[in-house]
């Protein structure tokens, strides 16, 4: 008895883990307000390029590449940037800032951004922007 209560309690736990991984995997609707793409942009938006540089102790940001590969339109993407800075005896990350970036991205989509710059706090010749981690943003529905 006690056996067969533990076979019949795995095979609730086994279906029960199929149906809601299906059912999260595979959406009819791209803005189902519980998809990963609407929970965890994180996961679908990147920074694949950008160009950066310090002036008067001012940092800017002056375009940004982002790929979009979600159905779904974001905007008010949220990052963090990464700073390093090169000349001894500093090494490694030495400055973060987070910001959020005034753009609204296209599903399926791969654009630069920021074209005229965009000030992302303070800064020093010697940093260097080693990496743009992307926090959140604002899914969009259509």
């Amino acid at each position: 008895m006690k056996r067969l209560s533990t076979v019949a309690l795995t095979a609730l736990l086994l279906v029960s883990a199929f149906c809601y991984t299906e059912r999260s995997a595979h959406s009819e609707d791209a803005f189902d307000y519980n998809s990963n793409q609407v929970l965890h942009p994180e996961w679908f938006i990147k920074v694949t390029d950008w160009s950066f540089y310090t002036a008067a102790r001012v940092a800017m940001l002056s375009s940004v590449t982002i790929e979009n590969t979600s159905d779904v339109t974001y905007r008010d993407v949220r990052v963090k940037l990464l700073y390093t800075s090169y000349p001894a005896p500093v090494a490694g990350i030495i400055a973060t800032n987070t910001t959020t970036l005034p753009v609204t991205l296209p599903p399926r989509s791969k654009a630069t951004y920021l074209k005229g710059g965009m000030t992302v706090g303070a800064g020093e010749q010697s940093y260097k922007l080693s990496e743009i981690v992307v926090i959140s943003a604002t899914a969009v529905k259509d």
